[in-house]
Formats: structure tokens, C-alpha cells, sequence
């Protein structure tokens, strides 16, 4: 069959309302295209001149983040269509569309696509309405902590986000606060001042548009270690922390425990001591690179995207939420349960004497 009748048609959403001369009228327009797994239909930044509908099969939906991450968008499948944001807004490809499984798709050329939004009111309304739907929602979806959640995941939180405007100069979390909320940077920056064993307050790092802060304490559970200072008008995603445990604490945070890493690993594995330099020269697990939590986020840069790193601290505080972090960020990694308190491995140490875990600093 190359066209689809008008009762096949009307069991699309997009075309239930038209009556049938107008789908007979869309029938004529459409063409049969079969592709086989893997086929890239639609990539990200191109020409737009088409809009697709499934008859058969699934098709997975990626967009770049500014990280250089594939963020999966979500999966379609028979019933649904794509394409028709960028045919709307005059605007190249937003996203790129793969074959999940072979497929076999209605076709509409672009000149046909605008004549046929044309025929009915509601169908324009709704056409326009998807379109606005899909762009707020992979505005969200590629924001960093969101780049790698399954769709589902993102679907699920997705109406708990609250969304909250703060002027130059205000602060968004103090120091020493009890933590109960995530936040995501949908527009402006973000110092983040430490206070704590300084003798002034500190600048650790900025935040732009897609990064997120306020794990460390929800993770913890020990109070905010930072003040977060809007440094232009900003305006953050937020998330109670009952749904930051629920989807992205879930999500994000793997352990390993100290007794089930072997010297076998040592080949295959970096260790990131999280603490001050101070406490990494006194003592650390043989081997660690020393990056304080606190710099994490601007030096991970550093950091080799192919390799596993478990990270720690002295007890597991600061190592628990790295690995969160990192692996919001794309890489491999795992928080040393108790962290070098319970490590009875190899150390180096400035101190005389054997390591005993369990008296670790």
C-alpha cells in the first residue's frame, strides 16, 4: 500500500478531527518510506523538508547538549509523528531522529506539509502547540543533569519542577543552611562562595545556563557548604528534594564498596581524593589524584571521559556526591563507600606508623 486510507489516517492525533475529503486530500500527498535500523531520517542542524509520521517500527530522538553529549530526547513509535517543529519555525533540524528498529514511515514533503496545515483551523492550533510543547521540553531535557535521564525518568519529574527568578546580587542558597532543594540553571550565572576554613570568602567557581548546584548537602545530608550568589538576573529549575531522591539520586549515584576493589582494578581505574590538598598530603590511597569537590566542576575537563574513577574522601561526605557530579557529566564513576576510613588498601602518608582504617582524618 503506498497511501494510507482517511481511517488510517484519522487514527493519527494529529489528523482525528479533519473530515475525510480533507484526509483524502492529505493521502494524496504522503509517500511510503521504508529504512532499516540505524538510519539516521532527520540530523540535527540540517534543512528542514519533511514532517514523518510511523506506521510501523521506533524511532529514538537525540539532541547535542553544549557538552558535546547526545541527550535522548525520547522514543516514538507507530502513531506518532516528528519533524513538524522545524517545518513550523522555518528553522533547521532541532534534533537528530534515528531508527530504532526498521520503520516504515508516511513522508510529507515540506511545500505539501504547509498547504495541508492550512486546511483546518484546529489542526494549525495544534501543530503550533506540539511544536511550543517539544521546544520547552528539550530546552529542559539537554540541560546538563537531564542530558543522560532515560525519558521516562524526565517525563515523571517533569511537572515537579518549580521555576524561580532572582535579581543580580541575591542568594539563591547561604552557607550553612539546612538543604532540602536542587536547582538548574534555565538563564543567567551563579558564583559559588565558600566560606568555610577561609580566612575570606572564596569564589570557586561560576555557573552558566544548563549546570546544576545544591546536590552536595541533599546527598550528604550535612548542611550547605557554599553560598550560591546570582551574578545577573537568573532564573532556576527546582526540585524538592523527595523527587531529587526519587529520580536523580537514583538515577546517578553508584557505590562501590572498599573490600570489593581488588589490586586487579588498579589498571582500569583513577581515584579521586575530593578533599583539601592539605588532607591528600597527609594521607591518600596510593595511586589518587587530588581534586577538591569544590573545583570539580571546572576542572573535569581534565579528566579522561574513557576511564572509571571512584572517588572518596575521608568518609564518604564529599566522595558520594563527586561521583553524582561526574556522572551527571557523562563519565564512569563510583563513591567508595566510608571512603578512606574504610579503606585497608595501599596508602601513602606524611605520618609514622600504618594506616588503620577507621582513624583516618
Amino acid at each position: 500500500m503506498s497511501k494510507p486510507s482517511a481511517s488510517i489516517l484519522k487514527s493519527y492525533s494529529y489528523f482525528s478531527r479533519l473530515s475525510e475529503s480533507a484526509l483524502n486530500e492529505i493521502s494524496i500527498r504522503m509517500e511510503l518510506v521504508e529504512l532499516p535500523l540505524g538510519f539516521e531520517i532527520i540530523k540535527e542542524g540540517t534543512a528542514a523538508d519533511a514532517f514523518y509520521l510511523i506506521e510501523l517500527g521506533e524511532v529514538d530522538v537525540f539532541k547535542k547538549t553544549k557538552w558535546g553529549q547526545d541527550a535522548k530526547i525520547s522514543s516514538l513509535k507507530c502513531g506518532d509523528g516528528f519533524g513538524e517543529m522545524a517545518l513550523l519555525t522555518c528553522s533547521p533540524r532541532f534534533s537528530t531522529v534515528i531508527a530504532k528498529t526498521d520503520v516504515t514511515l508516511y513522508k510529507i514533503h515540506n511545500e505539501d506539509f504547509s498547504e495541508i496545515v492550512l486546511l483546518d483551523a484546529a489542526l494549525s492550533c495544534m501543530m503550533g502547540e506540539k511544536a511550543r510543547s517539544s521546544y520547552e521540553y528539550n530546552k529542559i531535557k539537554t540541560l546538563q543533569p537531564f542530558a543522560l535521564l532515560e525519558p521516562e525518568k524526565m517525563f515523571a519529574i517533569l511537572e515537579k519542577f518549580n521555576e524561580e527568578t532572582y535579581r543580580f546580587g541575591e542568594d539563591i542558597i547561604k552557607e550553612g543552611e539546612i538543604g532540602d532543594t536542587y536547582y538548574v540553571i534555565k538563564s543567567g550565572k551563579v558564583s559559588v562562595i565558600k566560606k568555610e576554613n577561609r580566612n575570606a570568602p572564596e569564589q570557586v567557581a561560576i555557573l552558566s545556563e544548563g549546570e546544576a548546584f545544591g546536590e552536595e548537602s541533599l546527598i550528604s545530608g550535612k548542611r550547605r557548604s557554599a553560598t550560591c550568589r546570582a551574578i545577573e538576573d537568573t532564573v532556576v529549575l527546582t526540585l524538592a528534594k523527595p523527587d531529587f531522591d526519587k529520580v536523580m539520586k537514583s538515577t546517578f549515584i553508584e557505590y562501590v564498596y572498599p573490600e570489593e576493589i581488588t589490586s586487579d582494578d588498579y589498571g582500569n581505574i583513577v581515584f579521586i581524593d575530593t578533599r583539601f590538598q592539605h588532607q591528600f598530603e597527609e594521607e591518600h590511597i596510593e595511586g589518587a589524584i587530588n581534586i577538591p569537590l569544590e573545583y570539580l566542576r571546572k576542572r573535569h575537563v581534565e579528566l579522561d571521559p574513557g576511564k572509571t574513577y571512584y572517588t572518596y574522601c575521608g568518609m564518604e561526605a564529599w566522595g558520594i556526591p563527586a561521583a553524582f557530579l561526574l556522572r551527571t557529566l557523562g563519565y564512569n564513576a563510583k563513591g567508595i563507600r566510608g571512603g578512606l576510613s574504610g579503606w585497608e588498601g595501599s596508602v601513602v602518608s606524611s605520618k609514622n606508623g600504618i594506616h588503620l582504617p577507621g582513624l583516618s582524618t
